[in-house]
């Protein structure tokens, strides 16, 4: 359990130089991510960065949130709902999964079964979308949802929903199926590998491929995906700061941004003995903090600070809460209201290259602390160990850093 302090929703950035091939050649796209995800092909396991980079390669859920945070159809043309408790969805029909089975009504199905069995305990997306009880065939391309409460934005959390071929995920189980995965994307894993996933085109998709081939390359640090797409070593880095976008386009490349409904923070891990238990304690490390300054000078402008965990495009932002002041003063009396007149040390664990200036945040963060009298250690972690302790637990300091992206269900 953590209290998150959120402090900025910022820009997802992407940077390309992508050469065109002769006309006749095999074309493979190369991308450079954080990493490579420790589940593999489970689509189900965990919901966020780097997991969606390749399973939205290779699966589709029902719905999908667009870049203006409103849901749309994908896999389930329409929907409606038939009652307190219910919940139709019209699915599309001529979709393959990419051994060439048909996906239907049953495919849908054989998903809510599986997230109601005691094999489902451990996946992420089954636990939240454990509001749907059951899944009822009505024809072919018809399914009825039954839900344990009323549920009005059941459509926005099913881009997580995904849909898994249902005869591999029984026959296999889900560690195996994690490494031959079966979905309706647009590509099919090859290989995985320690540092590279290898995906070709399924051009039976619904959603064809453009290019022959995918590759996802894990790059941990952002200076190092910048430089990969100088030197052609990739073609897309994903995730990069401002410095890396200048640097990429001084040398012929092209810069892409987009809004993201993502919120970085620092979440306190909940422990009898901890600072952060105390109410006015995290009110006065928030008022330490100068989110105006971080996001203008150390992110030139794309990151809006946050007052709030939700970011304008979520259901449940609140556009009438007022921004969270800088006013150290406010937070050196707080400090000695709640009984730390001289402030306390703290360890923070968190990645420092895998997202843009997250290492330059946290060292400006830990100056700001200082100023208070609250010193914060930073422990660098991989961007794996950080995956695994959100999902598993085992943090080994007071706090962590985390973007939390509230993407594919917003």
């Amino acid at each position: 359990m953590s209290r998150r302090y959120p402090f900025e929703a910022g820009l997802w950035l992407a940077l390309f130089l992508f050469a065109a091939s002769p006309a006749g050649t095999e074309t493979t796209l190369r991308v450079g991510v954080q990493g490579i995800p420790v589940t593999q092909g489970n689509p189900y396991r965990n919901t966020g960065l780097p997991n969606l980079y390749s399973i939205s390669a290779t699966f589709d859920g029902l719905t999908r949130i667009d870049a203006q945070g409103d849901v749309q159809p994908w896999l389930a043309t329409s929907w409606r709902s038939t009652g307190p408790l219910k919940w139709e969805f019209t699915l599309r029909e001529d979709v393959l999964f990419s051994n060439g089975i048909p996906f239907n009504a049953d495919a849908v199905v054989s998903v809510v079964e599986f997230f109601q069995s005691g094999a489902a305990l451990s996946e992420m997306v089954a636990r939240e979308l454990d509001v749907i009880t059951s899944a009822q065939a009505l024809n072919e391309h018809t399914v009825e949802l039954t839900t344990s409460r009323p549920a009005p934005y059941l459509p926005r959390s099913l881009p997580i929903f995904y849909m898994v071929e249902p005869n591999e995920w029984r026959r296999l189980g889900p560690v195996e199926f994690s490494y031959r995965p079966v979905g309706t994307g647009p590509f099919k894993v090859d290989a995985y590998k320690p540092s590279k996933i290898e995906l070709s085109a399924f051009r039976g998709s619904w959603r064809a491929p453009t290019v022959d081939r995918l590759e996802i390359l894990a790059i941990p640090d952002t200076a190092s995906r910048a430089q990969a797409v100088q030197s052609g070593a990739i073609d897309l880095a994903l995730s990069l700061g401002p410095d890396e976008v200048k640097d990429i386009e001084r040398f012929g490349g092209r810069g892409h941004s987009r809004t993201a409904a993502s919120t970085w923070s620092i979440n306190f891990v909940s422990r009898p003995e901890s600072p952060f238990k105390d109410r006015r304690v995290r009110q006065a490390v928030n008022y330490a903090i100068d989110r105006e300054t971080l996001t203008q000078v150390l992110l030139n402008g794309v990151a809006t600070p946050a007052n709030q965990a939700a970011p304008p495009v979520c259901f449940g932002y609140n556009p009438d809460l007022p921004p969270i002041p800088y006013d150290p003063e406010a937070a050196r009396r707080l400090l000695a209201e709640a009984g730390y007149p001289k402030g306390f040390e703290f360890v923070v664990q968190a990645t420092t290259n895998s997202t843009p200036a997250a290492g330059a945040i946290l060292q400006t963060i830990a100056q700001y602390l200082s100023a208070i009298g609250i010193t914060m250690e930073i422990q660098v972690i991989t961007v794996a160990e950080l995956i695994r302790n959100v999902v598993e637990g085992g943090w080994e300091g007071d706090a962590f850093g985390l973007n939390y992206n509230h993407e594919p269900s917003v």
